[in-house]
């Protein structure tokens, strides 16, 4: 009696390498209706499968397309994808630093790109050396790393090599005086963090916390707004991928930068304590003080409001915690000052939080809320 089992010899496979895709239908978007997928769009396109090949460099965007188009005698046809945003002051001008564009360079060669990053896909057959060709303009168009007053936010797609991008937010610009809005304790801390986080190739991790209003967010604005660094912001909902297997490849892509964890109570609990966050903290410790710290020399800035004996010990370590403030209410004698200095005459008699003193005039609805019973009068 002859086996059932079918013969799967390499014989009687498909050779994807001259019928990689026939017959074969591709979902060519990612996450969103309408945001494409680079790789599955090349397979679509030419009904194979591609190479790929990404850049991270801070890029003049503007005068690189300039060059691009004229090399290559692009069209309009050429731009397979446009994601084009205004400028805040001049909305009749293409904002190229926020913008991203989706082009097909030429045959079997097709380019993601934005100010900060560039993705090639490109066929097999395609020598490397063309690919080097443009990332040669790539390099004369790279411009000086301009990230003040600006912060770039993780978020997660399926589009990226890594499951994650940037989106890239401006800031206001503040000026914030620290010896007036802020405790005098504050002061050498302040010096040290400022120092830490302007330095190359150091890394570790500095604390902030306190009470609501007490200034930790305006704190932070105001380094942004200082300091020549691409400060990160990880949201909340995406501080477990700290833990996900995607995310160390990708942030290590931005060495000496500044990450920024708001509200991160729940990832700093004590291991043992908490069974989702453990690897992500373990992950979050080795960012700041371990192998993969000194080779990406991050700085991290961790802000919370639970009590400090709620965090894991690990993290208060010597060598790894560059600084430790606890934000409080500002001293009476001070709040009085920065009252007096806003235009704020109400007399203030106790410790008051910044954003008490600057919402002074603002109604505070929670206040004078009547509970009313639910029922029928007899």
């Amino acid at each position: 009696m002859k086996s059932a089992t079918k013969d799967i010899s390499l014989n009687n496979l498909v050779d994807y390498r001259t019928k990689p895709l026939n017959g074969t239908f591709l979902d060519i978007f990612g996450g969103f209706e309408t945001e494409l997928h680079a790789g599955k769009f090349f397979m679509h396109l030419y009904n194979e499968v591609c190479n790929s090949f990404s850049v991270y460099s801070s890029i003049d965007l503007h005068s690189f397309l300039i060059e691009l188009n004229q090399k290559f005698s692009l069209s309009d046809a050429d731009y397979l994808l446009k994601d084009e945003q205004s400028k805040n002051k001049k909305i009749d001008h293409i904002d190229y630093n926020t913008s991203a564009y989706f082009i097909r360079v030429k045959d079997r060669v097709l380019l993601e790109i934005q100010s900060f990053k560039a993705v090639f896909w490109y066929s097999k057959d395609i020598p490397f050396s063309e690919i080097e060709e443009i990332v040669a303009m790539l390099k004369i168009a790279k411009k000086k790393k301009q990230h003040k007053r600006k912060f770039y936010m993780i978020a997660s797609t399926p589009r990226s090599e890594y499951g994650f991008e940037f989106r890239k937010f401006n800031i206001k610009k503040v000026e914030l005086n620290v010896s007036e809005n802020y405790n005098d304790d504050f002061q050498n801390v302040h010096t040290t963090v400022h120092s830490f986080l302007k330095s190359n190739n150091k890394n570790g991790l500095v604390l902030l916390h306190g009470k609501y209003g007490t200034g930790k967010t305006t704190y932070i604005r105001s380094l942004m707004s200082e300091i020549n660094k691409r400060f990160i912001f990880l949201p909340l909902d995406l501080m477990d991928a700290i833990n996900a297997p995607n995310f160390l490849p990708f942030i290590s892509k931005y060495k000496n930068s500044i990450l920024i964890l708001e509200d991160a109570e729940n990832l700093l609990t004590p291991r043992g304590s908490s069974g989702t966050h453990n690897n992500s903290l373990v992950n979050l410790l080795n960012l700041g003080d371990g192998l993969l710290a000194d080779a990406l020399s991050l700085k991290i800035i961790c802000t919370f409001n639970a009590d400090l004996k709620q965090i894991d010990k690990a993290i208060l370590r010597k060598g790894r915690l560059v600084a430790r403030y606890e934000f409080k209410e500002l001293e009476t004698e001070k709040a009085r000052a920065v009252a007096k200095r806003i235009g704020i005459h109400d007399q203030i008699a106790k410790p008051t939080t910044l954003a008490e003193i600057y919402n002074k005039d603002i109604d505070n609805f929670s206040e004078n809320i009547e509970t009313k019973k639910v029922g029928f009068n007899q």
